[in-house]
């Protein structure tokens, strides 16, 4: 399982989010979203709205190190035996949330800046916490923003959860860019789908295309330096075999 950690605070971003959830789901792990620091005053209906289409791909729990039944709650979906990853971006709390769920500061925290309300780099490299009587926590390190590596638009439809729009398209081969009796375009238009989650699918579709040739072109490089090697080596054997 992988958990997603985001803070109720001004490190709040979704589409870090929906990035986290898409490379997750693509390595066939469960994804599970923690927003930690729930102690803190926020917008309650402009956070459920922003993680609605989320919802069904994954769990979401709030949780807080001040408020000790949360972190109890976040401890029951670890089974026994169990390795989680904790991954999120810096200053969400991660390392304070690995040692409450170890009831031990085992892992290094550091205050957050009050001038950019952004934490620095407490986990520098990956560190795995045994829980005790439960599972196993690695926490990583926190990033600032990474790009996708899936290959597959599928798997960017369903975490977007635009699938239900786009089997109503006209064409099955639909881009959902301007092709005619396109649903999801049309679910935009129409206020159903919500305008800054279509933006992140195109975002993120080119994302996906520019990896998919960036690849293709490494591999056809590769095929390319493979065969010139290997004429070499031909070449070396035959002189070697005249004598010269």
């Amino acid at each position: 399982m992988a958990s997603i950690v985001q803070s109720l605070d001004n490190n709040f971003n979704v589409r870090r989010t929906e990035r986290f959830m898409i490379q997750i789901l693509e390595a066939n792990i469960k994804p599970i979203l923690v927003l930690n620091k729930a102690d803190l005053e926020f917008d309650h209906d402009h956070v459920a709205a922003a993680i609605k289409h989320l919802e069904q791909n994954m769990p979401v729990l709030m949780t807080s190190i001040h408020q000790p039944q949360t972190i109890t709650q976040l401890r029951r979906y670890i089974a026994m035996g169990e390795t989680v990853v904790i991954v999120g971006s810096s200053g969400v709390g991660k390392s304070s949330l690995v040692n409450a769920l170890c009831e031990k500061s085992t892992l290094r925290t550091s205050k957050i800046s009050q001038s950019t309300g952004k934490g620095g780099h407490t986990s520098t490299q990956r560190q795995m916490v045994e829980m005790g009587y439960s599972g196993i926590l690695i926490d990583t390190p926190g990033v600032r923003e990474f790009g996708l590596t899936t290959g597959r638009t599928e798997t960017l439809l369903n975490a977007l959860d635009l699938n239900d729009y786009a089997r109503l398209c006209r064409f099955k081969d639909c881009t959902h860019h301007n092709e005619p009796g396109c649903a999801v375009t049309r679910a935009v238009n129409e206020g159903t789908l919500d305008q800054k989650v279509y933006q992140s699918y195109l975002k993120l579709e080119r994302e996906i295309n520019h990896f998919t040739a960036s690849e293709h072109e490494r591999r056809k490089l590769q095929k390319s330096q493979s065969k010139l090697v290997k004429e070499v080596k031909k070449r070396k054997g035959i002189h070697n075999a005249s004598g010269h």
